[in-house]
């Protein structure tokens, strides 16, 4: 027989997640998003506090603490890829004029592990923001790859509407997916953010499976074709990290796939 899980511990990463749009909470509004009891929320605040994964200020609202940033640094898949894509990140950043991120598939949500922001543009995002698989492009690579099951299960739903320009009638979002396993890129433009368009391409691991996917954002966009132009230096720096990951490109190598812009 299974062993059943504590609903206790479950209520506790719900509290958690809470703070990833609220960065201050009091017990009270907390018991209310929570729709628990007052009491049980300031208990769990106040466990949680003396574990160091929350702190608190002088009018008594809690804020995460700096021991889940340091639990998370020791996650094997976060501290490999950081250890292996921050520098050519960087490099990518500089040589576009954009803001770079790195991204992986946690569930159905885009999960970003790594940003570099540029001075010159200024897009959404975070290190620990979530987001939709099918409105980022990050996304669309990921689940393009992403087991059969899991593409079905997503774009059966159907996904969310963000924008006008979202794809959510599950025969054009499998197409797309279709076309980024073509093309070995995704592109979108408005779907997630009016305003915000992004371009990528994904990271494979030394044994041939998809682990991340990097990508580069613009807040304005003049001229699509302009935007294009990213893709061969993002290409490249996908190769580069792949190689850190001991990954051997078979056959053409994937900046060859530079310019095939949607």
């Amino acid at each position: 027989m299974a062993t059943p899980p504590s609903t206790t511990v479950l209520k506790a990463f719900e509290l958690l997640d809470l703070f990833a749009e609220r960065p201050l909470l009091g017990a009270g509004e907390a018991a209310r998003l929570l729709g628990v009891p007052r009491a049980t929320t300031h208990r769990m605040l106040v466990t949680l506090r003396m574990a160091g994964v929350l702190e608190s200020n002088e009018y008594g609202q809690y804020l995460l603490g700096l021991r889940l940033f340091e639990l998370g640094s020791f996650a094997p898949l976060r501290r490999r890829l950081h250890d292996v894509a921050a520098t050519p990140l960087e490099r990518l950043s500089a040589e576009v004029g954009l803001p770079a991120l790195l991204s992986v598939r946690d569930g159905d949500d885009l999960l970003c592990l790594e940003k570099v922001d540029h001075r010159r543009s200024n897009v959404p995002g975070r290190v620990g923001q979530r987001g939709p698989l099918h409105a980022i492009a990050a996304g669309k690579v990921l689940l393009a790859y992403a087991p059969r099951a899991v593409v079905e299960r997503y774009t059966a739903g159907p996904p969310a509407r963000f924008t006008p320009h979202t794809l959510v009638e599950p025969e054009r979002l499998l197409a797309e997916l279709d076309t980024v396993r073509d093309r070995g890129l995704a592109w979108e433009h408005d779907e997630h953010f009016l305003g915000v368009s992004s371009v990528a391409t994904g990271i494979w691991n030394r044994t041939g499976q998809i682990v991340a996917a990097i990508s580069v954002s613009a807040g304005t966009l003049p001229d699509r074709r302009r935007f294009r132009s990213v893709e061969r230096p993002l290409l490249a720096t996908a190769t580069e990290i792949q190689r850190r990951l001991g990954w051997h490109p078979v056959g053409k190598d994937t900046t060859d796939m530079a310019g095939l812009s949607a």
